[in-house]
């Protein structure tokens, strides 16, 4: 299964990329997607950056296939072929 996951805002700016292709061998949840992008950045940062506690954190914006996982399953939302979309949390005003 092919996924692209696009980053976006300060995330982008962070990683130094502005997406990424993965080629899942198994079906997987959102959770361990974000595993797999700490060890593919080898930066637990990453984890920290999106995730508090078992939950996205407030502000953070995750979309599969422009499905806000949030009105799906959360974390434990499964991955789909297709685009996964990160935005970080933002602030201004």
């Amino acid at each position: 299964m092919k996924v692209e996951i696009k980053f976006f805002a300060t995330l982008r700016l962070y990683l130094g990329v502005a997406s990424l292709t993965l080629n899942l061998d198994k079906p997987i949840i959102v959770d361990e997607l974000i595993n797999i992008l700490v060890e593919k950045f080898n930066d637990k940062n990453v984890r920290e950056y999106l995730v508090e506690g078992k939950k996205i954190k407030t502000g953070t914006m995750i979309l599969i296939n422009g499905k806000n996982i949030l009105h799906i399953n959360g974390l434990n939302t499964v991955v789909e072929e297709g685009v996964i979309s990160i935005f970080p949390p933002a602030g201004g005003g």
